[in-house]
């Protein structure tokens, strides 16, 4: 029974020993993880939140082509009206 004991104790203390260092390294990983994206930010435009990347595939003459492109979750730019789409032209 003591031994059984002595166990349990041991076993109890080896698992809050693995959670505290993942949790360490856990932390870690966040604090290099906010570098990085600071560094992205400096470096140059970043697109808005909920933007994503999506890959689609069209197939040409005998070939496919792969294709990427950033889409929003909402739109980004105005929508243009109709007088803004045709050109005027004054003859």
């Amino acid at each position: 029974m003591l031994q059984l004991r002595l166990m349990s104790s041991h076993s109890e203390l080896k698992t809050s020993q693995d959670v505290h260092l993942r949790a360490k390294q856990i932390k870690s990983l966040i604090r290099s993880l906010k570098q990085k994206i600071k560094k992205i930010e400096r470096e140059g435009e970043v697109a808005p939140a909920n933007c994503h990347i999506i890959r689609y595939q069209v197939n040409g003459k005998g070939t496919i082509y792969w294709y990427y492109k950033l889409q929003a979750a909402e739109s980004i730019f105005p929508m243009a009206t109709n007088n803004e789409k045709k050109p005027n032209i004054n003859i």
